[in-house]
């Protein structure tokens, strides 16, 4: 069967290829009549664009990617990357844009094949997230040197950048203020040990309202582990010998909320009568557990759905691509039985 070209959609809509163009476009100026019939043309003829040569004659691929630098066994399996992910593509394809998705093992790596992937005009712009502090400067000062477009999924407060992110001092200050507001007190916080600003903005929120609610909790009380189970487990098990006593714990990563809830009922402590659980970002794991697992939601699929629409709006008005405009999204506490 012959593929139907842009020649054939002009001659059974009774207009120039020039016109069948525009309509194909969305350029220039068309009446709603002669776009009715090049549109019934199309269909009949089954005729699909040249996503390629429209690339071409526009200089843009139509293409974003969604990179990140670090170890592919934190990312992979992390809800709330692939919840972003999610976010980005739902965005993306509404616009007819398509996605990549680039992992990086290392900054310099990173920074060298997204440089690339602009220069051979693969992709129009980058989303970027989880960078770490000492990194910021490495990659956001190269890709503004060279006019890249992009968008930092994360807080960005000594850089120029266009970024969207939760306020991880308020969401971790909201988190451990309602589990007190709850009538816990010895509240332990389990996060990474990651140099990242998202890290260091969360044991803030949370020593805040420790702090402001008249808690006399000692520096052991914050707990960096892994998110595998066994070094949430281990991390645990120092801290009883150490006899700390706790009544609560808040994770960072959702995931380790269920080795903590998995700790606690083979230790026979009740859940939530005497330790309650709640971590950050709601997962669909976290209501399928018993007790399902508390969480504050950072609403992540919403965040990559504005990460896209900040990094279109860069690429179609590049004399405003770089200024510095920062968003923060909203979160809010989902209570569940581990609390």
């Amino acid at each position: 069967m012959k593929i139907a070209t842009i020649k054939d959609v002009a001659r059974v809509a009774g207009v120039s290829p020039a016109t069948v163009s525009r309509v194909v476009t969305n350029k220039g100026n068309t009446t709603e009549e002669i776009k009715k019939r090049v549109l019934e043309a199309m269909e009949e003829l089954k005729y699909v664009p040249n996503i390629n040569a429209q690339s071409l004659s526009s200089n843009r691929s139509r293409t974003i990617c969604f990179s990140i630098a670090r170890n592919p066994k934190e990312i992979l399996g992390n809800s709330f990357f692939s919840d972003v992910l999610c976010g980005i593509s739902d965005a993306a394809k509404l616009q007819d844009y398509n996605l990549q998705f680039a992992l990086f093992h290392t900054i310099e790596e990173q920074m060298e094949k997204c440089v690339k992937l602009y220069r051979q005009k693969q992709v129009d712009g980058f989303i970027f997230t989880s960078i770490r502090s000492s990194d910021k400067d490495i990659l956001l000062k190269g890709l503004k040197a060279k006019h890249i477009p992009f968008v930092m999924i994360g807080s960005s407060l000594s850089h120029s950048a266009l970024s969207i992110h939760n306020d991880n001092v308020r969401d971790s200050y909201i988190s451990t203020k309602y589990l007190v507001d709850k009538g816990y007190s010895r509240i332990l916080f389990l996060t990474p040990n990651l140099k990242q600003d998202v890290i260091y903005d969360r044991i803030h929120g949370y020593q805040r309202a420790i702090e402001e609610s008249g808690l006399n909790l000692s520096p052991e009380y914050i707990l960096y582990c892994g998110d595998e189970e066994d070094e949430v487990t281990q991390a645990l098990e120092q801290v009883e010998k150490q006899g700390l006593s706790f009544d609560s714990i808040i994770t960072t990563e959702s995931i380790m909320s269920l080795s903590a809830l998995k700790y606690c009922q083979a230790k026979g402590k009740r859940v939530p009568e005497d330790v309650g659980i709640l971590c950050f970002n709601n997962a669909p794991y976290l209501d399928k557990v018993s007790p399902s697992i508390s969480c504050i939601d950072l609403n992540p699929i919403l965040l990559g759905n504005e990460a896209f629409k900040l990094l279109l709006d860069l690429i179609e008005q590049p004399s405003s691509s770089f200024v510095n405009k920062s968003i923060t999204l909203p979160s809010q506490i989902i209570e569940r039985q581990s609390t």
